[in-house]
């Protein structure tokens, strides 16, 4: 997955092409079920829900709780009112405790899930113990009733997934038959399938739909920040064109004008400069004895006086590469400093940019950034080399006919 979800994060996960497809075909499916780590996120995503959902509506609860609770001490006058409020008092209200610790303590939050169902479980135990062993009387009826309740709130306000939830459901089952069976006690199998089996039936049904609608929902929104992330990379695409291409123009009509090849050259380089994360640089024009440099901006005295440099070390190294552009990281000590104000700075990156003319190579420009060329900026320089060889070959034909027809005169 391009992008993971924790439990305290409200974003949801990025998707790449293979799970757009996956979410696709899940979504064709009854229960809506996903594959491989997109399932784990949905997970997580569930259980983040669950959560928040606890949170809104425990203080409902607790007051659910109360009302069905309270009537019944304060006005029941039973012999068996003692029994009824240890199995359907007492597991309910440490149930809402743990619930209340599970949602509130964020540093019990990697266990949320475990005491959800610890909570469910010892509720629904308690309220089957309650009912079986008050069978036939109004409490144990109560106590009946009380299960059905939990059962709904388990699979409906709950909302762990229902499979976990299911789990809790039938544990509490066994815990409360098994206790049952130890202390003697009879159980009825029909009044156990009405308070209980088909209860947990029909609410296990309505938990996998809202289950299914919830991954429904879940998947969807996926697929549409898939298309929103698509779609605004297509914007950003065309935006950065224009740009380039705004670029382009100004950089064209930058250079106008036939300027000599001097003039040409420094008017480039001032326009990378200003356009990109240099802060000098210079151009030099390919000759038949070596490099002459045509034009520098920003470097030290010391680099401005060489006006004519040997085709070695990084220069040559741009000129024979393939591409228009070379970037260096490891600048040597001395090489090509920066001047500002009273100071020497050495830089930490240069890039070359080579104007050719076919495959031959008519000039270099050389930055220096204290900053990493991106590849936007690569991209842009790369862009500048094709009119600035044109621009380039226009001027030295123009210098080159002034100076056979100064000899010829």
């Amino acid at each position: 997955m391009s992008g993971s979800t924790s439990n305290g994060s409200t974003s949801k996960p990025t998707v790449d092409a293979r799970q757009e497809r996956d979410l696709k075909r899940a979504l064709a499916t009854l229960w809506v079920r996903f594959p491989g780590s997109l399932e784990d996120a949905y997970i997580v995503h569930a259980l983040r829900r669950a959560r928040k959902l606890i949170g809104r509506s425990l203080y409902v609860l607790i007051v659910l709780f109360l009302a069905v609770t309270l009537p019944v001490l304060v006005f029941v006058d039973d012999s068996y009112l003692a029994s009824w409020r240890l199995y359907g008092f007492w597991p309910i209200a440490g149930a809402l405790a743990l619930l209340f610790l599970a949602v509130k303590v964020d540093a019990l939050n990697r266990f949320m899930s475990t005491l959800i169902g610890m909570a469910l479980m010892i509720s629904l135990a308690g309220t089957l113990l309650g009912a079986i062993k008050l069978a036939g009387t109004f409490l144990g009826q109560v106590a009946a009733f009380e299960t059905v309740y939990v059962l709904i709130i388990g699979f409906s306000i709950l909302r762990l997934p229902p499979t976990r939830t299911l789990f809790w459901c039938l544990g509490s089952l066994v815990l409360a038959l098994t206790l049952a069976l130890v202390l003697g006690w009879s159980v009825d199998p029909a009044a156990l399938l009405l308070f209980y089996g088909f209860p947990l039936v029909v609410c296990a049904l309505n938990g996998y739909m809202l289950d299914a609608s919830a991954r429904h929902s879940y998947a969807n929104t996926l697929l549409l920040n898939r298309e929103s992330d698509r779609l605004r990379q297509w914007r950003d695409n065309a935006d950065r064109e224009a740009r380039r291409q705004a670029l382009l123009n100004d950089f064209m009509a930058h250079i106008a004008g036939n300027p000599r090849v001097a003039v040409l050259l420094d008017q480039a380089l001032a326009f990378m400069i200003e356009h990109g994360p240099a802060m000098a640089g210079a151009a030099y024009r390919v000759d038949d004895d070596g490099l002459h440099r045509e034009a520098a901006r920003g470097l030290n005295a010391e680099a401005r006086r060489e006006g004519r440099v040997e085709r070695d070390g990084l220069l040559a190294g741009a000129l024979d590469a393939e591409g228009a552009v070379t970037v260096c990281h490891d600048v040597p000590a001395g090489y090509l400093d920066l001047e500002t104000g009273q100071s020497v700075i050495r830089p930490g990156h240069l890039l070359f940019l080579t104007i050719r003319q076919g495959d031959e190579a008519l000039g270099v420009v050389e930055l220096a950034s204290l900053e990493p060329f991106d590849q936007d900026a690569r991209t842009l320089l790369e862009a500048l080399a094709a009119p600035l060889a044109y621009a380039l070959v226009a001027a030295m034909g123009r210098e080159d006919y002034i100076r056979r027809h100064r000899q010829a005169g």
